[in-house]
Formats: structure tokens, sequence, C-alpha cells
């Protein structure tokens, strides 16, 4: 595993999500909040998509859509939070959160389709209703000449 002290760059793509919970009426302008969470739970980095207006529960995220991720200096044992959001008026409403351990991403681009877990409301049977999910691409550089490679 890498050391703690090790500093890496981490980049991705927010690329699209799918089964988000719905408005009655279909209608969501949903956006993903990237963190990038320390060890220690300390949020050492942040990033954001635009809002996608009217994209309802199977948005995709274009070049446009500030769906890149850049983040330098993250150490091992970090982990990386998507939350997706309904941008509202007053107060967005959280869809779903989904978290991914750094130490787990590649150096090569890979795909990713992770749950953004289960919501609150209960359907008939008592089941929980699913969040969604989110599809990301991500890639690590390990290998760094202070750190030694793991």
């Amino acid at each position: 595993s890498t050391s703690a002290s090790c500093a890496m760059p981490l980049h991705g793509e927010i690329l699209a999500c799918n089964g988000l919970p719905t408005s009655m009426l279909g209608r969501i302008d949903p956006y993903v909040l990237t963190k990038v969470i320390s060890k220690s739970g300390e949020v050492k980095g942040e990033s954001r998509t635009a809002t996608k207006k009217n994209a309802g529960g199977d948005p995709v995220f274009g070049d446009n859509d500030a769906r890149a991720l850049n983040f330098a200096g993250v150490k091992g044992g970090s982990y990386v939070q998507f939350t997706v959001y309904d941008k509202d008026k007053v107060n967005d409403d959280y869809l779903g959160q989904v978290t991914f351990p750094v130490d787990a991403i590649p150096g090569k681009p890979t795909e990713y389709v992770l749950s953004l877990g289960f919501g609150r409301k209960t359907v008939s049977a008592g089941k929980k209703t699913p969040n969604g999910t989110i599809t990301v691409r991500l890639s690590a550089k390990h290998h760094d000449k202070l750190c030694g490679v793991w």
C-alpha cells in the first residue's frame, strides 16, 4: 500500500448518472460535488460539475459541464466522495452519495459504475428505493520517485 506521506495526482471525469430519484414530474437539475477526503476526515479538495437543467434521472455530463477532476498531492489512505444533488432555488436536494478509496484507483484511466446507495423512502414490501448510479473515469499516479512503487 501507499505510505500516508506519499502524495499523488488524481485525475478523472464525471461521465453520467443513471436512475436518479426524480420529482413527480420527472424533472430534476442534477450536479455532482466531488471531494477528496483525507484518512483523518479533512476535505483536501473539491470540484463541482455544471448543473444539468431538466436532465431527469439519467444525466450525461459532457466536456462543457466541468466534469473533469484534477487533484494534486492526494495522499494514500484518502478517498474520493461523489455526492449528487438536485439544484433548487432554496436548498439543493440530496440525491445520493458514494465514496471510493484512492488506493484502489489504478494508474490507467478506468471506468467505474458506482451505486449511490438507497433512499430514505421505502416502497412496497419494505424495500428501500435505490438512488441510482454514477459513472466515473479515474486514474491516480501511484509511481512516484519520492514515494517508491507500491
